[in-house]
């Protein structure tokens, strides 16, 4: 998931052109993928450690946690997820079986199933994220400016706000 490789951000090649990109927009890049890939090696031992959960269970939960019905259709929870679009059926299997969300058929839609994140899942979710954002502050805030906060929170905020 985090792994980048050195060839791709050290080089840059549009339609097998040899064109490089304007030198702010991809030290902008880089340091985002920089910071993402450190900042989770990081913090995801220490979740585990904790709360036993892997990013991607708590990248799960936390996307039936921001909806205020605490749930979402399976299509839609694989279109949102951080870390998992592929295997999310097997990923929901486990943290079924763990008992942090339970599936329902969508009555409208056979097809259709919703994951709905049970009271456990909440409890289990809003512990692991407590001690999560505090390992992410030293991992992350604690390197930046409050002002280079409001700079990087203010310039790519379209991205997760969409």
């Amino acid at each position: 998931g985090t792994c980048i490789t050195l060839s791709y951000l050290n080089s840059f090649r549009m339609a097998g052109t040899s064109v490089q990109p304007d030198p702010v927009w991809w030290d902008a890049w880089r340091g985002i993928i920089f910071a993402n890939a450190r900042v989770l090696q990081a913090v995801e031992p220490e979740l585990q450690k904790r709360s036993g959960l892997s990013l991607t269970f708590l990248d799960v939960l936390s996307r039936l946690y921001d909806e205020p019905q605490r749930r979402l259709r399976m299509q839609e929870l694989a279109q949102r997820s951080l870390f998992t679009r592929s295997g999310m059926t097997r990923l929901v299997d486990r943290i079924e079986k763990a008992g942090f969300v339970r599936r329902e058929q969508v009555p409208w839609d056979r097809r259709g199933v919703f994951v709905i994140l049970m009271p456990e899942g909440e409890r289990v979710f809003e512990s692991a994220m407590a001690k999560h954002r505090s390992d992410i502050e030293r991992e992350f805030g604690s390197r930046l400016s409050p002002e280079q906060h409001r700079a990087v929170a203010d310039a790519l905020a379209q991205f997760w706000r969409s």
